[in-house]
C-alpha cells in the first residue's frame, strides 16, 4: 500500500490564498496591457504595475508551495459577516465625512468595522477607534494638508 498523505495538500488555506494572489496578479497584468511598458527614459506608466504584478505572482507561488510542504490551517466556512461589516463601515464613513467631519465619523466607522470579528471586545475597540481617529485627525488634515473636514460643519 502506498501512502497518499505526502501528495495531499497539507495547508489548503495557503494553497487557495496563493492561487488567489496569482489570479489577482494576472487580472492586473490584463488590465495594464494597454499601458506602455517602457519609454524613452526607461520607465513608463505601465512599468510599475507590471513589476508589482509579477512580484505578486512570485509571492502567490511561494505561498502555494509552502501550502504543499508545511502543515497549516484548513479552509474555514465562508461568512458574509466580515464583508458586510467592512463595506458597511466604508459606506458609513463616506456618508458621514462631509457633514460630520473626521473627528465624529471616524469612531463609528472603526466600531462598525470591528464587528467583522466574532469576538470583539467593545472597550478595546472603542479605545482603538478613538486613538485611530485622533491619529488620522492629525495625519491627514494637519500633517499632510489634505482637505478633509475635521469637525462638523453645521
Amino acid at each position: 500500500m502506498s501512502d497518499h498523505r505526502s501528495q495531499a495538500a497539507r495547508s489548503p488555506q495557503d494553497i487557495v490564498g496563493g492561487l488567489a494572489l496569482i489570479l489577482i496578479a494576472l487580472l492586473a497584468l490584463y488590465l495594464v496591457n494597454h499601458l506602455p511598458a517602457s519609454g524613452r527614459v526607461g520607465f513608463a506608466s505601465g512599468t510599475a504595475p507590471r513589476l508589482f504584478a509579477y512580484g505578486l505572482v512570485g509571492l502567490g507561488a511561494m505561498v502555494m508551495i509552502t501550502g504543499w510542504m508545511k502543515e497549516g490551517p484548513h479552509i474555514e466556512r465562508f461568512s458574509f459577516r466580515g464583508i458586510i461589516a467592512i463595506l458597511g463601515s466604508v459606506v458609513l464613513f463616506a456618508l458621514m465625512i462631509r457633514t460630520f467631519g473626521l473627528a465624529v465619523s471616524g469612531i463609528p466607522m472603526v466600531l462598525l468595522a470591528g464587528t467583522a470579528a466574532r469576538d470583539i471586545r467593545w472597550k478595546e475597540a472603542l479605545v482603538f477607534a478613538i486613538a485611530l481617529t485622533a491619529f488620522c485627525g492629525f495625519l491627514f488634515p494637519i500633517a499632510l494638508g489634505q482637505p478633509i473636514p475635521l469637525w462638523p460643519q453645521f
